[in-house]
């Protein structure tokens, strides 16, 4: 075999090693610098809290609050809280939440999320100085602003990196729509309800 042929054989040898090595890494790691589409596709888990799904537990809260948006417009009255949900609701409606189908999530996701939780958070910091609040529901004001605050960090640390495989993402996500569950949760059933009380 010529010194030609062999440099040729081992050139087409060697791209195909590579080509190999970035679908590998492509696929395992769908954020890293190799990463041809640099997104990855999110399975959610049907979970229940209470029997509800978290869907169905979005669309009671959306329910009660139609209600009470009604009975404050009606009576003439203005509540902070019920005023200012409107601006902290969508933030638990984003398509990536609901339902059980795959969603394929990128990085701009990511960062659409980010910035959606940073205005939510704002809204509550908002209330701190609008609403007169009782000692008790100014606590569980802070809780919720907790709560924003630990969901900002932990997209921001999946955004940033770009070595988590694709089972790390999928597991991290998880975690990200159960704090989104937990915050609703918090949100809804503990601070909204008693400074309505």
């Amino acid at each position: 075999m010529s010194r030609t042929r062999k440099r040729k054989t081992w050139m087409v040898s060697l791209a195909i090693v590579i080509v190999i090595a970035v679908a590998y890494m492509s696929w395992n790691y769908p954020f890293s610098l190799v990463s041809m589409q640099r997104s990855f596709t999110y399975h959610p888990s049907l979970g229940t809290h209470n029997g509800e799904t978290y869907e169905e537990e979005v669309n009671a809260f959306k329910d009660t609050y139609e209600n009470d948006i009604k009975k404050f417009e009606e009576s003439g009255e203005f509540h902070p809280t019920v005023n200012r949900t409107q601006f902290i609701l969508p933030v638990f409606e984003q398509h990536w939440l609901i339902g059980t189908d795959s969603k394929t999530i990128d990085r701009d996701a990511l960062y659409r999320m980010l910035h959606d939780v940073q205005q939510a958070r704002n809204t509550l910091l908002q209330l701190v100085t609008e609403g007169d609040y009782s000692k008790e529901e100014r606590v569980y004001l802070v809780d919720c602003i907790h709560h924003f605050l630990r969901l900002e960090e932990s997209i921001k640390i999946i955004g940033d990196g770009t070595y988590f495989s694709r089972h790390e993402l999928q597991r991290m996500i998880r975690n990200i729509h159960g704090d989104f569950w937990s915050t609703f949760t918090h949100y809804t059933t503990v601070f909204y309800d008693v400074s309505l009380k």
